[in-house]
């Protein structure tokens, strides 16, 4: 079957937050919620064929119902007729059935991958982290912004997940504290410590358990003349992953908790990898 994208038209798959589905400004996102669930899914692995026991296994897990095959049949006619108003509403000529394709045993979700908000997130956190890792701090920070500035709340907030769609969401949603990571440390590179110490705090706190988050607060504080909280931020971390987990802090953060004890002045250098787990060996 030969393989078609949307064209006379711009269309946007949101992801990065609430399920958004917009051509030409007009919004033709289905409100039904399995209906939902499966968009998101197809949209996820769009240009890849989902098939059917796979859209049976998200949708209703072990326990189908015993008229699967009409019922997914019904949604996929749901589906393209909410598609079909969308396009014709957004002045767009194509069958919806060339958007939402048929294939042997399933279905694909056809489009330009420009069109998937979470693709755009990904070339620019991918370019903001090479920038990083070459010591452009400055166009690192610009890059990482402009991919988290995408973000409008947590991956799929909206959207039932099932065993399929779970692992998408989780994905995205840790590319961008990883994101938000990188650009704390670039900004700590180039001596901005001050400014982001607000972010810094409710990224902590938001992932108690993320030892580099904690790791570049804690230098952030001490930078700023406030050792004893970055001291503290240590305490509480340590009793938070003895408690929850059962473990002790990372070599690593414990060398970083002697440095600033000791006051040592090489956490002043600007040139110091405040993120002490960032792999910067990596592209």
């Amino acid at each position: 079957m030969r393989r078609k994208t949307v064209c006379g038209g711009q269309m946007e798959i949101g992801t990065l937050g609430p399920l958004r589905f917009r051509i030409n400004e007009t919004d033709a996102t289905p409100r039904a919620p399995k209906i939902r669930q499966m968009l998101a899914l197809f949209t996820v692995r769009s240009n890849q064929v989902v098939l059917l026991r796979d859209l049976v296994q998200e949708l209703w897990g072990e326990n189908p119902p015993q008229s699967t095959k009409i019922t997914l049949q019904t949604y996929i006619v749901r589906l393209r007729q909410q598609l079909t108003k969308g396009l014709a509403r957004g002045g767009v000529s194509l069958d919806s059935k060339d958007l939402l394709q048929t294939f042997h045993g399933g279905y694909q979700l056809t489009v330009d991958p420009t069109y998937l908000e979470y693709r755009r997130f990904e070339e620019l956190a991918v370019r903001g982290r090479r920038e990083l890792l070459a010591g452009d701090c400055a166009r690192a920070s610009l890059s990482l912004r402009s991919a988290l500035d995408l973000w409008r709340g947590p991956a799929l907030v909206d959207v039932r997940t099932g065993p399929l769609l779970q692992p998408h969401v989780t994905r995205m949603n840790n590319a961008r504290v990883t994101a938000d990571e990188q650009l704390m440390e670039a900004e700590l590179r180039q001596g901005r410590h001050l400014d982001i110490l607000g972010d810094l705090a409710d990224l902590a706190a938001e992932n108690p358990f993320h030892e580099n988050l904690h790791a570049q607060l804690m230098i952030a504080l001490h930078r700023a003349g406030r050792r004893s909280q970055a001291l503290e931020v240590f305490a509480r971390l340590r009793g938070t992953l003895a408690e929850d987990l059962g473990i002790d802090p990372s070599h690593q953060l414990h060398r970083l908790h002697a440095a600033i004890l000791n006051g040592d002045p090489t956490l002043e250098d600007l040139s110091h990898r405040a993120g002490i787990l960032l792999d910067c060996s990596a592209a």
